[in-house]
């Protein structure tokens, strides 16, 4: 059960959370990622650098939201600036598994993941740059939903890799998921995105052909591989037909180090406005005395390998041929087939002392953990699926479509659900 504080924080990672009634769910409450832009709290991306940073405006997706009668209650403990997928790299502490807290939630939506999983919201903002959506609602038995990129606007939202970032919904149900998107599937002036993506083509389909990468059972926990095929055959009996297809090896294998390089050179980019002039602490020594002060270790190593392969540029070129590559063959595959799916990670939520304090780049993960990359790098929807229980953790299933098919994946994702029963 959630145990609430007096003080600011509460056990569900929750922070800035002021009075109020979590029973109250006519009112459509929910909760945002706290590197959402919000004038009502503070915005931290959970790092001491902007621990009383106060926007004068709400993000986009904040205001369209409100204007539909939705309340925001507070902001969500992250991974500092969404570097991190454990959920334990917070200036507020670690956020546990609402399942056993001696496992991670995954992240960096973390905050977000855990307060949808116990019911105190229908759902919850979060940023998607790696999996960061999908990944925490996979481990906390939630839908996570992250839409085609461009579609909805990010403008208010602290970047991290802006040719990766997001914005996604976790939710208790695809049906919120879906409400929520329409709410926000909207063109902001205020990022550009959301107006040239009409000339994005978008591929439509007729068939009832589904792509699943061939050789992944191998890597798969036993019984998460029971759960894999039971799912598969569930679309067989609606009429689908599966078909598996080859994931090259040199494509699979370079999958992290093409996000690495690209986010991390990104990253350094963004976050060169924090000198504490504009945003962040006003303490009065230098920049690099400040962030060295106030800036987390996992936050600071990426910058430093930001700043190597900016001034390698060889390397950032040969991950953007990559990254084509990978967009390459994404395509084919949609060109043929209507969804493409896989286990949206590979077992059940490790435990906390199971996940290493190393450098996020330092750790080889193996390509069956990394494939929700995919869709950062295509740029296309991907939704995480609950489909059953592995040592008393959940495990899901990722749906994937064509650029601009949102609503065709949920319509998927949904009957899924319904037959699954989940919740």
């Amino acid at each position: 059960m959630l145990k609430k504080s007096k003080k600011r924080e509460y056990h569900t990672g929750t922070i800035s959370c002021k009075n109020v009634d979590f029973a109250a769910k006519e009112k459509s409450i929910y909760f945002a990622k706290d590197n959402f832009w919000t004038k009502k709290f503070f915005t931290t991306a959970s790092s001491n650098f902007l621990n009383e940073f106060q926007p004068n405006e709400d993000a986009t997706v904040i205001k369209l939201l409100k204007k539909k009668g939705y309340i925001c209650l507070g902001k969500t403990n992250l991974d500092e600036f969404a570097c991190g997928g454990s959920g334990l790299l917070s200036n507020k502490g670690a956020v546990a598994n609402p399942y056993n807290p001696q496992h991670i939630t995954g992240g960096s939506s973390s905050g977000s993941a855990i307060a949808v999983a116990q019911n105190l919201v229908p759902f919850a903002l979060g940023s998607d740059t790696g999996g960061s959506v999908r990944c925490p609602a996979a481990y906390c038995g939630i839908v996570g939903f992250k839409p085609s990129y461009g579609l909805i606007s990010r403008y208010g939202l602290i970047p991290f890799a802006s040719s990766l970032d997001t914005i996604g919904i976790l939710a208790s149900r695809v049906e919120t998921a879906k409400k929520i998107f329409l709410v926000l599937n909207q063109k902001d002036p205020r990022d550009l995105l959301t107006i040239v993506r009409k000339k994005r083509t978008k591929v439509w389909r007729t068939t009832k052909k589904i792509a699943v990468i061939q050789g992944l059972e191998k890597h798969l926990e036993k019984n998460l591989k029971e759960l894999y095929h039971q799912t598969l055959n569930i679309l067989k009996k609606e009429g689908y037909g599966i078909e598996k297809v080859e994931l090259a090896k040199e494509l699979r294998e370079n999958l992290q180090l093409t996000y690495l390089i690209i986010s991390c050179s990104e990253l350094l980019s963004h976050l060169s406005s924090l000198q504490g002039i504009t945003y962040g602490t006003k303490e009065n020594n230098s920049i690099f005395e400040k962030r060295n002060t106030f800036l987390g270790q996992e936050v600071k190593k990426r910058l430093i390998t930001g700043s190597y392969f900016l001034e390698n540029l060889e390397y950032l070129e040969k991950a953007r041929k990559f990254r084509a590559w990978t967009n390459q063959w994404v395509k084919k595959i949609f060109a043929k087939y209507r969804f493409l799916l896989f286990p949206s990670m590979n077992s059940p939520a490790p435990k906390i002392n199971e996940v290493s304090s190393a450098f996020a780049g330092s750790q080889i993960i193996h390509w069956s953990d990394n494939l929700l990359l995919l869709a950062n790098f295509a740029g296309i929807p991907s939704l995480s699926l609950p489909i059953g229980m592995v040592k008393e953790l959940p495990v899901s299933m990722s749906i994937n479509a064509a650029y601009g098919n949102d609503q065709e994946l949920l319509e998927i994702a949904g009957l899924l659900e319904r037959k699954i029963k989940f919740r």
